[in-house]
């Protein structure tokens, strides 16, 4: 099916929030009410009212209201998750089955067919605390959002009073036996499993299902995804992975030495460094490597730095610009729309201006070795829209997370300092 609006995922996918939240993909938004696997199958949740009528929409080429972030993307340029997924698939199912799926779709947007691909967050559980996460995504961050609930004097105060409050037992839905049961019944036909959290290589049973995949004999069908922070490195995982057909390893990192100190908190700079070396020697040849970086006010400015660092690391299983001639091959630029006061719309025309020139200028000087021109989205996507009216908040924010982390955010991003960003911030509450 051909539309402006299409997306295969809700006929072959589900996603979830870290809590067990049913989402049609890991950027789209919820629907008013809320399924959950704490307490609802597979099936359930994935022939709920917001499943059905995001599939009937799409197949009548209507947008969905859940599905704006890939609308905003593509109208800046950029290559949508939902144009990617389209392509994916129909090159793994082929567009005949495809069809066969939409066409069996029953008149209020039921469907009977397994689940091809799933993306789970396993709850919360994580070592870091990462400048962008939250206490939903991340147990690491409990203690400081309920300070910071307090202490803020801007808008950002109410975010911060709404992400502290979380019920803490929501998290561990994957733990559920009604869920599993559900999950093996409906993974006949599993293609892809995508496993983010919290982080993911902490939690025992996101092995447990590894190994189950692996005695069912069903591995050698998947493809297995992976957003983990690169502060692990499991040699028993790597020995499981050996059974699946293949296996991509999008190792987060935001920036070098201090900037991902800030960003990734309290990642160290050398830990997942001397990780990626280890992956990089010892992988098995079904698995794949690709570098996530969150592109956000704090370190957009510094894209070709971490660029150029990367391909100059000599990994060849990571970042092996010879063969792949596209920085898409080796970086993800994932894309950070909340909280707004991060992302890079808040700063002023200014300071557009020059982070612009900066990375126009990285694209003319460095595209000789590697094509860098996906990086125009991102200077579109940070023009579109001007959010400086969140500077403040940006500024409120960040003094906070200096005070309650002894970091200095003037040191850690000197250029931006230069350029006036930060300043003390104004009490709006």
């Amino acid at each position: 099916m051909k539309n402006e609006t299409f997306c295969i995922l809700p006929w072959v996918h589900l996603a979830t929030y870290t809590d067990g939240t049913g989402l049609l993909c890991c950027i789209a938004k919820p629907g008013e009410k809320r399924t959950n696997l704490n307490d609802q199958t597979v099936d359930e949740v994935r022939n709920s009212d917001y499943f059905k009528k995001a599939r009937l929409a799409l197949r009548e080429g209507k947008q969905f209201g859940a599905c704006s972030a890939c609308y905003k993307e593509e109208a800046a340029g950029l290559r949508s998750h939902r144009l990617h997924e389209n392509l994916f698939w129909r090159n793994t199912l082929g567009q005949e089955q495809i069809d066969k799926l939409i066409e069996d779709t029953k008149e209020d947007g039921t469907i009977d067919n397994d689940v091809y691909t799933v993306d789970f967050r396993l709850g919360n559980t994580c070592n870091l605390a990462c400048v962008m996460c939250r206490p939903q995504d991340s147990s690491k961050w409990y203690k400081e959002a309920k300070i910071l609930s307090g202490q803020l004097k801007t808008g950002a105060k109410y975010e911060w009073q709404h992400k502290e409050s979380v019920d803490r037992d929501s998290f561990e839905w994957y733990k559920n036996p009604k869920f599993l049961e559900s999950f093996y019944e409906a993974s006949g036909e599993m293609r892809q499993m995508i496993f983010a959290g919290g982080e993911p290589l902490l939690i025992k049973e996101h092995k447990a299902i590894i190994k189950e995949l692996v005695k069912r004999g069903t591995a050698k069908n998947i493809k297995v995804n992976y957003h983990t922070n690169g502060t692990i490195y499991d040699t028993e995982l790597l020995e499981l992975w050996k059974h699946f057909k293949r296996v991509d390893l999008f190792l987060s990192f935001d920036g070098i030495d201090r900037i991902n100190k800030y960003v990734r908190y309290p990642s160290l700079h050398d830990t997942v460094v001397s990780n990626l070396k280890k992956y990089n020697d010892n992988a098995p040849p079904n698995m794949h490597f690709k570098v996530l970086y969150t592109v956000q006010a704090l370190n957009i400015y510094y894209i070709p730095e971490f660029v150029k660092w990367l391909l100059d690391m000599n990994l060849p299983r990571i970042a092996d610009y010879k063969s792949k001639k596209n920085i898409d091959d080796i970086i993800h630029t994932g894309i950070l729309h909340y909280p707004q006061y991060l992302s890079p719309k808040i700063f002023p025309p200014r300071v557009k201006r020059q982070i612009t020139r900066k990375l126009e200028n990285f694209i003319l000087d460095y595209g000789d070795r590697i094509n860098l021109n996906s990086i125009k989205g991102l200077c579109a996507l940070m023009n579109e829209e001007d959010h400086s009216h969140l500077l403040n908040q940006f500024n409120d924010y960040l003094e906070n997370i200096d005070e309650l982390r002894k970091l200095n955010r003037k040191e850690a991003f000197k250029e931006l300092d230069e350029m006036g960003i930060f300043k003390p911030a104004r009490r709006e509450i």
